[in-house]
């Protein structure tokens, strides 16, 4: 029979070797954490306020996501995420790419996805094709959210849906689009993508700025052909163009528009006012040309076109603007404007340059294999005899 005492001894025995094994577990556990900077439990999501002002919790393991509406699958593209895509629009795969930048450089990846709805400015999300792929994040562009409610999608696709908006198609607003890409960079977890491309615009800003401050007098400039909702004749423009304000250089049409936009105007203004030089959006080049020929003595009215000064800018409205192919319009119009304050650029290079930034591939050469003129003079196209 067991005696107290040795009884005893043994409970103490078990209640050390249980203390020390204890005291081994959250020793190698715990302060292993602690002194390494690890945390055991993490958070499940994140929180991210869009730009409507809605807080929207998104997961912290996110892997599938969706982009839908002009301009959002840009933006995804712009902040290398690709790999995280589960589906696409109709529009990104039916449609040849050529003139949309981030299309140009990811087709291969965007044409295998599943398809989630039909895509294109007018047409609202299709929750039916959403549910099917499974998004943790749904990306809606702005342009949607005024077509579709973002919190009834959130609850028809049992998703997260985040409202992105980077300006007015066609225009350059640079502070939104800093935003825009700072809150989706956050959401996707490319935080540092984000910043980088937020600094490379600030210096593209700056640097055009710079090259273009305090010259006086500037040349009379007029950009025609300029797309809107589908092609559009020689007589078609935008006040406050986007690649024209970088260089600090207003059109012809901006003194007589109440506002920046689209805007049609009458062939005797352009005679009236003699631009310097004419840029012709080659989304439209055939437009122009078409119509030359029925009456080359019009176009042959104007000076720039006497004296060959016609050249084209690649078209940058395009589902969206086409951040990269407007600033690559900034350079080469800039150039030929101002060669003097661009000597050191060549338009082209410096086109891949802002490609490679932007979608991770130079393309300017997609856009001549695509049927494109490219940054060249168009005079010839054009003889005034």
């Amino acid at each position: 029979m067991l005696t107290k005492k040795v009884v005893t001894t043994t409970l103490v025995a078990i209640i050390v070797i249980a203390a020390v094994v204890t005291s081994l577990y959250y020793s190698f556990f715990y302060d292993k954490n602690l002194h390494t900077g690890k945390v055991e439990e993490t958070p499940s999501y994140i929180i991210v306020t869009d730009v409507t002002n809605r807080t929207i919790k998104i997961p912290a393991n996110l892997s599938r996501v969706v982009a839908i509406g002009p301009g959002a699958l840009r933006l995804v593209v712009y902040l290398n995420a690709t790999d995280l895509l589960v589906g696409v629009e109709e529009v990104e795969v039916t449609r040849d790419p050529t003139g949309k930048d981030y299309a140009m450089a990811q087709y291969n990846t965007l044409k295998n996805l599943p398809v989630v709805g039909p895509g294109g400015p007018n047409n609202p999300p299709d929750p039916e094709k959403l549910r099917a792929v499974k998004p943790q994040l749904i990306i809606m562009s702005g342009i949607y959210a005024q077509l579709y409610p973002p919190d009834r999608l959130a609850e028809e696709v049992n998703a997260s849906v985040l409202v992105i908006d980077y300006g007015s198609a066609g225009y350059l607003d640079i502070e939104a689009l800093k935003n825009a890409l700072l809150i989706l960079g956050k959401a996707l977890g490319r935080e540092e993508r984000a910043e980088n491309l937020a600094n490379y615009i600030d210096q593209i800003v700056s640097d055009l700025n710079n090259r273009t401050r305090g010259i006086d007098p500037r040349p009379k400039v007029y950009v025609g052909a300029i797309s809107y909702k589908g092609g559009q004749p020689f007589t078609s423009t935008q006040a406050r163009f986007a690649p024209l304000q970088l260089l600090n250089t207003p059109s012809i049409v901006d003194s007589v528009a109440s506002k920046a936009g689209y805007m049609s105007i009458n062939f005797e203004y352009l005679v009236q006012q003699q631009p310097d030089f004419v840029f012709i959006d080659e989304n439209n080049l055939n437009n122009v040309l078409s119509d030359y020929r029925k009456d080359p003595s019009q176009y042959c009215s104007l000076n720039a076109f006497r004296t060959g000064r016609v050249y084209g800018v690649l078209p940058f409205n395009f589902y969206h603007t086409n951040i990269a192919t407007a600033f690559a319009n900034a350079y080469f119009i800039g150039k030929v404007l101002y060669p003097d304050r661009f000597a050191d650029i060549d338009p082209v290079v410096k086109a891949d340059e802002i490609f490679t930034m932007f979608v991770g591939k130079p393309i300017y050469q997609g856009f001549i294999d695509g049927g494109y003129k490219g940054f060249m003079n168009l005079s010839e196209l054009f003889p005034c005899g």
